[in-house]
């Protein structure tokens, strides 16, 4: 078999490490892997590979930055010849940058199965640009793997078929763990001068909807200056730098006493960081999940997540930028007594470290991947969407036994309460269950006698 591993910014080459290195492993598996360039200069991207045992890409389209469309439009160009000369068996990308939904669509056009790792988070905001793409992406792929039952939960609710979607645990876990054995919070502090006297904050501000607008910066810094007792430590992003001296904010940064600036860092230096700070406030995904994993509090600077998860199990909540919110919520984690001990005892949603070995045998077990590109036939013309109350005459019946019984695939499943319920094969349809299916207007007579209506 022959892939093409797409990568394009930090955030993916961190996760995508593992899923390389788990697939290469595979009898009869070539790889070929490929960086569109989208983070381009070595703290952002370079310094990434070295630290988490990575070859260098065989392929560097070298896109850089550039608007939204062209971006995009640039990383489906180019990936389109790399598909065209490589002729892979299919295509895998990780989340939902520029560079995945360029990714996606070249593969898709060109008749090539994409794989999309990290697919099912939805912010339902389409302001961001990130929402555009994973949806799109997600709908395009031959095959998708959901970090968690949520994320699985979504792309059910959407109508993409179960039988091309599973759930894997996020491969973030996986990195975590295996770069955490070369970190010391002890060398971090020494490294960066930190005395450890007052509680330390790790500070992470990059999303293109906090570094247009002003106001949103300027609720940032009010918070950092109220928050004095307090030592914050940011390696900052090139475009927060560059928006901060647009707003003419720099200066106003740099005068505050209780902040530490610092260049992006590379991975180990970045974990060592987070593992040595009392709590995490940040806009970014990858740095939510890494604050869980490593059982940390976590604020979120924006005004919804699409983990919500982190939410839920108690690990953090969303600040926004503004600057009440921020110090209240700050004060709030900070300074409960009993909460890391309660965060280590909390299971990690995004998975425990296996995520790669998932995906990668599932890869390995499917093989033909092509086989996925077969349209579904529907002699109705289109498929047909139900639901039903599970009735106790239906115990005993499977997923896989409704299909048999009646020609319609479970698309999600809720138990009595409401809660979705992540489903195989082999899961029972207990009664009071609501299941919605999905199927062939044709055999509906068939599911009228099932469910006896």
């Amino acid at each position: 078999m022959r892939l093409i591993i797409s990568v394009g910014t930090r955030p993916e080459i961190i996760k995508m490490a593992p899923l390389y290195e788990a697939l290469s492993k595979l009898n009869e598996m070539e790889l070929l892997l490929v960086h569109t360039g989208q983070h381009y200069d070595w703290e952002m991207s370079g310094i990434f590979f070295k630290e988490l045992g990575v070859e260098e890409p065989h392929v560097n389209l070298n896109i850089g930055s550039d608007d939204q469309v062209s971006q995009t439009s640039a990383v489906m160009k180019e990936i389109g010849k790399i598909i065209e000369s490589y002729e892979p068996d299919g295509v895998i990308a990780l989340g939902d940058t520029n560079s995945v939904l360029g990714t996606a669509i070249a593969a898709s056009k060109m008749e090539v199965p994409f794989i999309h790792v990290e697919s099912g988070l939805r912010s339902y905001d389409f302001s961001m640009p990130e929402e555009i793409n994973r949806r799109i992406s997600d709908h395009l792929a031959s095959l998708n793997f959901a970090p968690t039952s949520r994320a699985f939960s979504n792309l059910m609710e959407e109508g993409i078929s179960p039988k091309a979607t599973f759930l894997s645990g996020n491969t973030i876990v996986d990195s975590v763990t295996k770069v955490l054995r070369k970190v010391s919070a002890k060398r971090t502090l020494e490294k960066f001068d930190l005395d450890g006297a007052q509680p330390l904050v790790t500070l992470t501000l990059h999303r293109k909807e906090n570094t247009e607008y002003e106001h949103k910066l300027i609720g940032v810094l009010k918070a950092l200056e109220e928050l004095d007792d307090i030592t914050f430590v940011w390696p900052i992003h090139p475009r927060t730098q560059k928006a901060l001296k647009t707003f003419d904010l720099w200066n106003k940064l740099k005068s505050l006493k209780n902040v530490r600036i610092l260049e992006p860092l590379g991975y180990l230096d970045f974990l060592g960081l987070l593992i040595s700070s009392d709590l995490i406030m940040t806009d970014s995904g990858g740095v939510q999940e890494e604050a869980v994993t490593l059982k940390r509090p976590c604020i979120i600077l924006r005004e919804n997540t699409e983990r919500p998860e982190i939410i839920e199990m108690g690990f953090g909540e969303i600040a926004g930028t503004n600057p009440a919110a921020i110090v209240s919520l700050v004060r709030k984690y900070l300074y409960q007594a009993d909460l890391i001990e309660r965060l280590k005892r909390a299971p990690n949603p995004f998975g425990d470290g296996n995520a790669s070995k998932i995906i990668a045998s599932v890869i390995e077990r499917i093989w033909d991947l092509r086989s996925l590109r077969k349209p579904p036939t529907f002699k109705g013309g289109s498929p047909h969407y139900l639901a039903f109350r599970v009735e106790e005459s239906m115990r005993g019946y499977t997923v896989a036994s409704l299909r048999e019984a009646c020609g319609y695939d479970v698309v999600s499943i809720y138990d009595a309460s409401g809660r979705s319920i992540h489903f195989d094969e082999g899961t029972p349809l207990l009664p009071n269950y609501i299941v919605r299916v999905r199927g062939d207007p044709v055999n509906y007579g068939r599911f009228r006698k099932f469910v006896k209506i």
